[in-house]
This record gives C-alpha cells, sequence and structure tokens, in this order.
C-alpha cells in the first residue's frame, strides 16, 4: 500500500464516520418529527372535539331561547339576594345572641359573688 492510497482510506473512513453520524442525526430529527406530528395531530383532534360540544352546547341555548335564560339568571340573581339578606340576619342574630350570653354570663358571675 503506498502512503497515497493510505490517505485515500483515513479520508474514505472519515467521510464514513462523518455520513453515520449525520444520518443517526437525521433518525433523530425524523423521530422527533413524527413525535409532533402525532402531538398536532392529537391536539387538533381535541380542538375539534371541543368546538363540535361547544356548537352543540350553543345549539341547545338557542333551542331553549333566550327568554328563558333570562329567567333563569332572574331566579338566579333573586335566590343570591335572599341568600345576603338571611347572612346578613343570621350574623345579627348570633351577634345579639353572643352579647345576650355574655351578659348572662355576666349576671351568673355577679350572682355568685354575692
Amino acid at each position: 500500500m503506498t502512503d497515497a492510497d493510505s490517505t485515500e482510506l483515513r479520508l474514505a473512513r472519515a467521510y464514513r464516520d462523518e455520513a453515520e453520524q449525520i444520518k443517526k442525526a437525521a433518525e433523530q430529527d425524523r423521530a422527533a418529527a413524527e413525535y409532533d406530528r402525532g402531538q398536532a395531530a392529537r391536539s387538533l383532534a381535541e380542538i375539534q372535539e371541543l368546538e363540535k360540544s361547544i356548537a352543540a352546547r350553543e345549539q341547545r341555548l338557542t333551542e331553549r331561547g333566550i327568554a328563558d335564560l333570562d329567567r333563569r339568571e332572574k331566579e338566579v340573581k333573586e335566590a343570591l339576594a335572599e341568600i345576603k339578606t338571611l347572612t346578613a340576619a343570621y350574623s345579627k342574630d348570633k351577634h345579639a345572641a353572643a352579647i345576650y350570653l355574655s351578659q348572662c354570663a355576666e349576671r351568673e358571675k355577679a350572682e355568685a359573688a354575692a
């Protein structure tokens, strides 16, 4: 073997090694691209399903009519106002009961001391 053949052989091996590295990187890139493609397809399917669900809900709401929705909203607001009133009354009664119990305790303490 001559010196030129040896140099050519070394270059050929270097090119082969480089080609193998490029091939491995390309395979990894391809695998990543396939994964990303699968994820994109899955996301698209989820979005389409969500849009379908939203459209069906909007259709049901339209079928029920806006008047029904307005009526239900009014009922909810009235119920909320009633709950707020009852809560305020409960808090007031609770405060009055605490004052009464405190006064009773003081009265009993005074009677016991006497």
